[in-house]
């Protein structure tokens, strides 16, 4: 039986599924795809090289668009985020994304967090597209793969708090993931998760991975209320999203 599971996947499986990603984009989105996972680290490689890091405002906003078509549609968001001066988004992204410190990420997060409409969440967006090998976007679908438990309470559609310590958590997750499978960065994993967490009713549990079905236009937007299986048994969604609160700079849910 092939193994899903974020601590069993084997290579071969993991590739397979990674292949079945731009699948998962309807073609509308896959411009926003490109520039979040190649047109915007390549820019941010070129101002390392040049000594200075930094976001744009209307960088920001376009991960911002990239992040709600990936998971909720909350049209609120990016207009907090517009409120932010183009000053100030230069000064909060430098200071967060050129720290001293690369690994302390709770203090990158509580920095970057300092900018109207950004959340935890968010703030691991930018971080990462920053360093796409190591660090992790804070997904949905990625923390549930990567945190799933075999107990109802803690299935593919258990709640997420998106605390700096639920953060820190995940990137332990993935550098043990990078540790034990060669040659696969963060945004890779996070490719994955997305893929698992889109098609569970495409893949087969058993032998090969199955060829996905047509990607979906639509976004999820309602949380399901349906108990999850087993990864080895069903691989289930992990697009539903818990519902908001709404502060604007609280935890976020996506």
């Amino acid at each position: 039986m092939t193994d899903f599971t974020f601590d069993g996947v084997d290579t071969s499986t993991f590739n397979s599924l990674l292949e079945q990603y731009p699948t998962c984009v309807p073609d509308k989105l896959k411009s926003l795809d490109e520039h979040r996972f190649k047109g915007l680290p390549a820019v941010l490689a070129e101002r390392k090289v040049a000594g200075k890091v930094y976001l744009a405002k209307e960088e920001v906003a376009t991960l911002v668009d990239w992040k709600l078509s990936h998971g909720t549609f909350r049209p609120a968001l990016k207009g907090l985020v517009l409120q932010n001066s183009p000053e100030f988004v230069l000064e909060v992204t430098t200071d967060g994304l050129s720290t001293s410190s690369d690994d302390d990420f709770e203090a990158r997060l509580k920095t970057l967090c300092k900018l109207k409409g950004i959340g935890p969440a968010t703030a691991s967006l930018l971080l990462a597209v920053n360093d796409p090998e190591r660090v992790p976007f804070f997904s949905d679908e990625l923390f549930r793969w990567a945190f799933w438990k075999d107990e109802t309470a803690s299935r593919w559609d258990r709640k997420i708090k998106y605390t700096p310590k639920e953060y820190r958590e995940l990137v332990a997750r993935v550098a043990e993931f990078r540790s034990r499978v060669e040659g696969v960065s963060a945004a890779e994993i996070e490719k994955v998760a997305y893929v698992l967490g889109k098609r569970e009713q495409d893949l087969a549990i058993v032998g090969e991975v199955s060829q996905p079905k047509a990607a979906k236009d639509d976004v999820e937007t309602k949380p399901s209320t349906k108990r999850k299986a087993n990864p080895e048994e069903a691989v289930s969604a992990g697009s539903e999203k818990p519902k908001s609160r709404k502060v604007a700079n609280a935890p976020e849910t996506q």
